[in-house]
């Protein structure tokens, strides 16, 4: 019976990562999706792709909407972003990969109370179930944690590097454009898009605002306004940017030291609970059997 429910539960997973264009049909999908952008109204196969795609994205958004709700799928989307969409972490994927573990999950459940589990398998196995379900948003997030505090630390070092480049007579642009090109790293890759929306005829102050909205860090969004405000009122954009590159290393320093005073703090209960009980058995422990020895000699 046990290898009977395995085999309808994969089918299940099988069945629904084909729903959402997960395995099989994408790169037919997003053929047709890329004929229907380009061709216009161009007649010939394009026209009839139109109908297909448009099928195609409702049953999808429909099976979305069965999976999560609007705002745990505006949640992910929003995290994916941040993370900088890495290739082949899309929604899509997230979203079937949830359901999916959480059936993986599951057979590990039936696997563990096939063979007479009490109550704490079944505990165990909810739990596991929970947490398989659970885990691609972990994931996601995790990945977009990393990428802004990323961001969050070359961004000083940048400033630093857009500075000497307009003291060197590189307008601010050339300069953004130039440390994007050659610096590695997600604010690079940052700075790259926004020098591209404005080469493809974005405003500046959108081309920044959308900088800032692609991130979650308050040291940039704090440059982003500074700068559009300079551009505002006619401030010179050399010194705002010197002064915001010193800000930011200011900013840096005190949050290492901030970090620094915590540290006593997080190695505490280790300390109580590994080290120093080792160390007062290895101190004391002799002594007690010299003791004990003693008291037996007595008696």
């Amino acid at each position: 019976m046990l290898p009977l429910g395995i085999l309808l539960m994969l089918g299940a997973c099988l069945l629904l990562a084909s729903a959402l264009g997960v395995v099989g049909g994408t790169d037919k999908t997003v053929k047709a999706r890329l004929v229907v952008s380009t061709s216009g109204r161009s007649s010939g196969p394009a026209e009839s792709a139109g109908p297909e795609l448009l099928a195609h994205d409702g049953a999808r958004s429909g099976v979305m909407k069965v999976l999560a709700s609007a705002a745990a799928v505006s949640k992910i989307e929003r995290n994916i972003m941040l993370a900088g969409r890495p290739e082949g972490l899309t929604l899509s994927r997230v979203l079937v990969l949830k359901p999916v573990l959480a059936l993986v999950g599951l057979l590990i459940l039936f696997t563990l109370v096939s063979d007479g589990g009490g109550k704490m398998m079944w505990a165990v196995g909810i739990a596991l179930v929970v947490a398989c379900f659970f885990l691609p948003d972990v994931f996601v997030k995790n990945r977009a944690e990393a990428r802004q505090l990323e961001i969050l630390h070359e961004l000083p070092d940048v400033l630093d590097q857009v500075t000497i480049s307009i003291e060197a007579g590189l307008g601010f642009e050339s300069a953004f454009a130039r440390i994007g090109e050659r610096r590695q790293g997600a604010l690079a890759d940052e700075i790259v898009r926004t020098v591209q929306d404005m080469r493809l005829g974005m405003s500046r102050r959108e081309a920044y605002q959308a900088l800032a909205d692609r991130t979650d860090v308050d040291d940039l969004r704090s440059f982003v306004k500074a700068i559009t405000q300079a551009e505002q009122y006619g401030v010179s954009i050399a010194t705002v940017v010197r002064n915001q590159s010193v800000e930011m290393r200011f900013r840096r320093k005190a949050r290492a030291e901030a970090t620094a005073l915590r540290v006593p703090v997080k190695i505490l209960f280790p300390l109580m609970t590994c080290i120093f009980p080792v160390l007062f058995i290895v101190v004391l422990a002799p002594a007690f059997i010299e003791l004990a020895n003693n008291l037996g000699q007595l008696k």
